[in-house]
């Protein structure tokens, strides 16, 4: 065949990194050659060409085709449900002669995609076997929270995503006192068959009233999944027993490889407005009721006709570990899905932070972050 396929993306790769396929031929020196490519889309099995794009040799008879454009259109954001992931492949096509026609093709391999948009030094290192339950062991849930720090009070909410590449999971909960005595061990089985991301709802309070995990005298959980083929790594979460302010605040947001991550501002939270008035000055004097023109304050000159405000949330966070703010910062304000808990209800909310530093222990000593919430606007009468 006169037409290959060199390189394709990772089996399953985040949408919104390059989505590279680059091919070769032998018969480039064809007058007027070049390559067809048909992007062809699944969700989730029945595939149909959505674009078609020309594409010239760019590296001897090499030509690369990047998918990105097209997959981060096609990902749905991850919010704490299960999906299953589309898929995307390539035809591509040889055209060449005195009035091009199409001679040789070839299709790629399917590639999953799901919402994610990895950092570039991260994704230079990306490794779907990380992530993916195909592999044997140690597999990464979809959070870059410091492993061992996240904590959680009773009725906060939490999640845990994972890939499963559409095989049905099982989920181990154990619960655990001070001292590494066993307090309860929970597995659920068959769970998300059909779905290849599978979000876990892991709160205290969700777990002790729909799973019936016990939490007596219990300091901390660990969390692991397997599907028959590999397991996840082990993810331990920390009761929070620390005492903080009536006015917490706790968070979540789309982190950059497709997961939902969590925060509580446990220090203090200040609600803030922002008042614009839209009025205008009339003048000094008025016919009265009997006819004369009088001059009465009461009145007024200047006139409001109308009120708008916004509301922001200043939150206050309490004193956090280097490796903890360095996450946190630049996973929360480089994210824009975000969500504020309130009555265990998420609301889409903005963080208008536009810059943030990551501490160093030996230098900045202790730390904590402030973060800026912009809610919603509303008006007053208007009269």
């Amino acid at each position: 065949m006169a037409i290959t396929i060199t390189q394709s993306p990772q089996e399953v790769t985040p949408s919104d990194n390059p989505v590279t396929w680059v091919f070769d031929s032998t018969l480039t020196a064809q007058p007027n050659f070049y390559f067809l490519v048909e992007v062809q889309i699944a969700n989730p099995t029945t595939f149909a060409t959505i674009e078609s794009h020309r594409v010239y040799p760019e590296f001897g008879s090499k030509a690369h085709f990047d998918a990105s454009s097209i997959t981060e259109r096609y990902a749905i954001a991850n919010e704490s449900n299960a999906q299953t992931l589309p898929s995307i492949k390539i035809v591509v096509t040889e055209y060449y002669g005195t009035t091009p026609i199409a001679y040789s093709s070839v299709t790629s391999i399917e590639v999953l995609f799901w919402k994610a948009r990895l950092k570039k030094k991260d994704f230079t290192n990306y490794n779907f076997a990380d992530y993916s339950l195909d592999t044997i062991g140690g597999v990464k849930f979809l959070t870059l929270e410091p492993r061992g720090t996240a904590k959680v009070k009773q009725d906060d909410l939490f999640y845990l995503s994972v890939l499963t590449n559409n095989n049905a999971i099982s989920v181990t909960f154990k619960t655990y006192e001070a001292n590494g005595t066993l307090v309860d061990n929970v597995v659920l089985t068959g769970i998300g068959s059909g779905f290849d991301l599978i979000t876990i709802w892991c709160g205290i309070e969700t777990l002790e009233t729909v799973n019936g995990v016990n939490f007596t005298n219990a300091t901390y959980y660990t969390i692991e999944v397997g599907n028959g083929v590999g397991a996840s790594e082990v993810f331990r979460i920390d009761l929070d027993e620390s005492c903080q302010y009536s006015t917490r605040s706790r968070l979540h947001w789309l982190n950059e490889i497709g997961g939902i991550d969590s925060y509580t501002f446990g220090l203090l939270t200040r609600e803030k407005f922002n008042i614009q008035s839209f009025g205008y000055e009339r003048q000094f004097g008025s016919f009265d009721s009997t006819g004369g023109y009088a001059y009465d304050l009461k009145d007024g000159t200047v006139i409001d006709y109308l009120k708008e405000f916004s509301k922001e949330l200043e939150l206050t966070s309490d004193w956090m570990s280097q490796s903890v703010q360095n996450w946190l910062s630049k996973s929360l304000y480089t994210t824009p899905i975000v969500y504020l808990e309130e009555n265990a209800e998420l609301y889409r909310c903005k963080v208008t932070n536009t810059s943030f530093d990551k501490k160093i222990q030996e230098t900045d000593m202790v730390f904590q972050e402030v973060v800026q919430i912009e809610l919603e606007s509303d008006n007053s009468i208007n009269v």
